[in-house]
């Protein structure tokens, strides 16, 4: 493919993008609009796990048949059903409503996966390309949100017609079946090797982190009211361009820096901020741009290990922000949660900066770090709080059962017993050291 091929299509696939959820976004707001507020929470559920939970399933048919113009056919011939419908008079029912959400649901899991694989066999998972592919879906949405009205879904849906046959009409016969990859020095550090088993657990921990990333980016603290007086659909609009932003960014910034180094000071940084998001907006929006810097990364790496499978390799990943934006938009302004929150934040952060500054590179060993910071931080808060533990004894006794659970996990990894009680027993004892000095400076008054 050329350079100008390559360019022209991820331009037309992006705001094909921006269109679809912009339609998918308008259209359901239309739909919600003339039925009750339980209904349209219903259909707001069920949107979500066909529009992102689906798409394994279709990312598995487009590998399967090839990302041809026919799949992208069908998508668009979905939303446009699904839309028209929700342009029915006031009189449409439950069922009617119910059956736009379906094909629109359906449309945007089969567009998403198709446009995925597309751009990343003819750009052979250029990072930079898939970046800016899946940066301009949340502007889409912000406008669909924000300024729901039947001309902006009539002008919407136009756009998106003129956008794919101008697409179909240039894409000539492209073969998608498997593509061709580059395997540079950085991928066999990560142990991605071009192979015919799908590296399960590493995908697991790709998924993980975006749950954790949709997870942080829904819980975040509403907007005050210094932002929010310009207006609620302006404010969407404007924290859908710094996401869209931080996306592509992230792309540029790894053939700079190196795929790993963005991934990993994007996280750090995005979670040492967002530990101070309650003191002001500004740290709200800067943790927005951080975290989805790292959105390419994960996708480039998840597309590098199953080649071939790249819509699938979508598909999964689009799947594991279902169970973030689920959890985050139970916890949003939740105090209780913002308690067992900010201290898993905080040790995981310790944590994976004292093992980089023990020189630990490998990415199992900082992937099970944070596993094993889930599994541990929080049970023991919640014991701590429920049970009222105070004395200093149970205490050292409650970090000293963790230390050895860790020590497992890390030996399981590392086959290594000595570095393994090595990086348990200095990893929590640094954590618990600074989260009691934290503790004594909250009780003085400090924070």
């Amino acid at each position: 493919m050329t350079p100008r091929f390559i360019v022209f299509h991820t331009f037309l696939l992006s705001l094909l993008h921006l269109l679809v959820d912009g339609v998918c976004a308008c259209g359901m707001m239309m739909s919600c609009q003339i039925i009750s507020d339980f209904e349209a929470c219903g259909l707001i559920v069920l949107y979500d796990m066909l529009a992102f939970g689906t798409q394994p399933l279709t990312g598995r048919w487009v590998d399967t048949c090839g990302a041809s113009g026919h799949r992208l056919k069908l998508a668009i011939a979905l939303l446009l059903s699904g839309a028209l419908i929700s342009l029915l008079p006031v009189s449409m029912n439950f069922l009617i409503a119910m059956t736009s959400t379906i094909m629109l649901g359906m449309g945007n899991s089969l567009f998403h996966v198709y446009g995925g694989k597309y751009v990343a066999v003819i750009s052979r998972n250029d990072i930079r390309v898939m970046g800016v592919f899946v940066s301009t879906g949340t502007v889409g949405l912000a406008m669909g949100l924000g300024f729901s009205s039947p001309m902006l879904l009539t002008f919407l849906l136009i756009a998106l017609l003129t956008m794919s046959v101008l697409h179909l009409y240039k894409t000539g016969t492209v073969r998608t079946e498997r593509s061709s990859h580059i395997y540079t020095e950085e991928d066999k550090q990560l142990s991605v090797q071009p192979q015919s088993a799908v590296p399960l657990f590493f995908l697991s921990c790709l998924m993980l982190v975006v749950t954790g990333r949709a997870f942080i980016g829904e819980s975040l603290p509403s907007l005050g009211t210094c932002i929010n007086s310009m207006g609620a659909p302006l404010t969407m609009v404007m924290v859908s361009v710094i996401v869209m932003t931080g996306k592509a960014a992230g792309g540029f910034l790894s053939i700079l820096w190196g795929v790993r180094n963005v991934f990993c000071v994007s996280m750090l940084l995005s979670a040492t901020i967002f530990l101070m998001c309650p003191w002001h907006d500004v740290f709200v929006l800067i943790t927005l741009l951080l975290i989805n810097i790292s959105m390419p990364c994960t996708l480039y790496w998840a597309t590098k290990a199953v080649p071939g499978r790249e819509g699938w390799a979508f598909g999964l990943l689009a799947m594991a922000l279902l169970p973030g934006f689920l959890l985050g938009q139970l916890c949003k302004d939740d105090a209780t949660c913002q308690m067992f929150l900010d201290p898993l934040m905080g040790t995981i952060l310790l944590e994976s900066l004292l093992l980089l500054c023990m020189r630990e590179r490998r990415w199992k060993v900082l992937a099970v770090s944070v596993v094993l910071n889930i599994l541990t931080n929080v049970p023991l808060n919640v014991f701590i709080m429920t049970y009222g533990v105070t004395s200093p004894l149970h205490l050292v006794a409650l970090e000293c059962l963790v230390v050895v659970i860790e020590f497992i996990g890390y030996w399981l990894v590392l086959h290594e017993r000595r570095r393994a009680f090595k990086y348990s027993f200095l990893c929590n004892s640094f954590s618990a050291l600074v989260g009691c000095l934290f503790q004594y400076l909250y009780n003085i008054g400090v924070f």
